[in-house]
């Protein structure tokens, strides 16, 4: 972790509509999309027409699912679970042994570079319907702490919550990331909108 003054870096923000001059606070205090995700997100499978499929496949009464669809359903609803336990694993090792570092739930995720920043927007824009309504590469200017992961990088893996722990005291223990390496960068403080780069709406 270090502490930056009038850095400058790189997010792709997805419908916030940001304009130069924009004043932004993160702290421990202040939910961001990614604890939104964790703990707003419905799990359950409340369609009792799917879970008889799902029952019916297991007892190979057919061979798959009548709908398409509800592969895309469960693919989703698994997906989920795996970022939530994912990331309280790395919440609560970042409380037990880094307090100090910015929380995952809480600050803001940048790019070190323009370029990557550029070509996240358009990874994001291919599938807008899913993502989000608007898309917009900004340049900010950071006051605060920031953490760079680079070198180890914890994705989803479909494991325990154990494995995820011992996965996350390495991730909140590196540092001296090289930026050739970083993959994300955690960011604490106050954020200001310095120029909107290039954005993408959904018409």
């Amino acid at each position: 972790m270090e502490k930056v003054k009038n850095l400058v870096l790189y997010q792709v923000a997805t419908d916030r509509d940001y304009k130069v001059g924009d004043i932004l606070k993160f702290n421990k205090k202040t939910p961001n999309g990614q604890s939104n995700r964790v703990f707003n997100t419905v799990f359950t499978i409340n369609d009792k027409r799917l879970s008889d499929e799902m029952y019916a496949c297991a007892k190979r009464k057919f061979k798959k699912f009548k709908q398409k669809d509800d592969i895309y359903t469960i693919a989703h609803k698994l997906e989920a679970y795996d970022v939530l336990v994912k990331e309280l694993a790395l919440e609560e090792v970042r409380k037990q042994d880094f307090a100090d570092y910015p929380s995952r739930l809480h600050c803001m995720y940048l790019s070190v570079s323009k370029d990557e920043c550029l070509k996240n927007l358009s990874n994001m824009a291919k599938n807008i319907e899913k993502n989000g309504k608007h898309f917009q590469a900004v340049a900010v200017k950071l006051n605060g702490k920031i953490f760079k992961a680079g070198k180890v990088y914890v994705s989803r893996e479909g494991q325990s919550y154990s494995y995820y722990k011992n996965k996350a005291k390495q991730y909140w223990a590196q540092n001296n990331v090289d930026d050739s390496q970083v993959k994300e960068v955690l960011f604490e403080g106050t954020a200001e909108i310095v120029e909107v780069l290039a954005e993408i709406k959904n018409k």
